[in-house]
């Protein structure tokens, strides 16, 4: 099993190298080359298994279609869970906690209770606001989502659309707005 590091929101540099890590492409292009005539030259990297290097950096050879069924064997099923979660995070742990909490609160005062809850309401906005979803995406795409591509200007969230329809009727609406502004043929 594998050791497991638990990165805290609170730690930016840990996130920003976990979110790093997370765009890092399956396989490297530096290290592939097309060999001629029907051949992928793939060289390895000395891994965390222990392996090391071929001798003399040598490249190991696939046939085109060979390799790309070795590449596409680790795309998961449809709907399968990737992520298994043991220990305090699974659901039975998560169950007893939260059933256990449950009966501390049964016999406090209503007006207790609420303030609790508020308060861990609270905490979590002010967890989730320390660092915007835009913030994040400015850092590593390098890209600010909140600028205006027509002036410059900073934009503001003012809804979050969730249902599709909603969103099917927008784009529906902006694609013909796009077409009658285009020019006639």
């Amino acid at each position: 099993m594998h050791n497991r590091v638990r990165v805290e929101p609170e730690d930016q540099p840990a996130v920003e190298r976990l979110a790093r890590y997370i765009m890092r492409p399956p396989i490297s292009l530096e290290r592939m080359q097309w060999g001629g005539e029907g051949v992928v030259l793939y060289r390895a990297k000395a891994g965390h298994d222990g392996r090391a290097l071929p001798a003399g950096d040598a490249a190991e050879a696939f046939d085109p279609a060979e390799f790309v069924a070795r590449v596409i064997m680790h795309i998961p099923k449809p709907r399968r869970h990737l992520v298994r979660y043991y220990g305090w995070y699974s659901n039975v742990s998560r169950g007893r906690r939260r059933n256990a909490d449950a009966r501390n609160h049964e016999g406090e005062d209503a007006r207790v209770g609420e303030a609790t809850r508020a308060e861990r309401d609270e905490a979590r906005n002010a967890r989730a606001l320390r660092r915007s979803w835009a913030q994040l995406i400015k850092r590593i795409y390098e890209v600010d989502p909140l600028v205006c591509p027509s002036c410059g200007s900073e934009m503001k969230v003012i809804a979050f659309i969730t249902e599709h329809d909603v969103v099917d009727a927008i784009l529906r609406h902006l694609q013909r707005k796009e077409e009658a502004r285009a020019p006639p043929s």
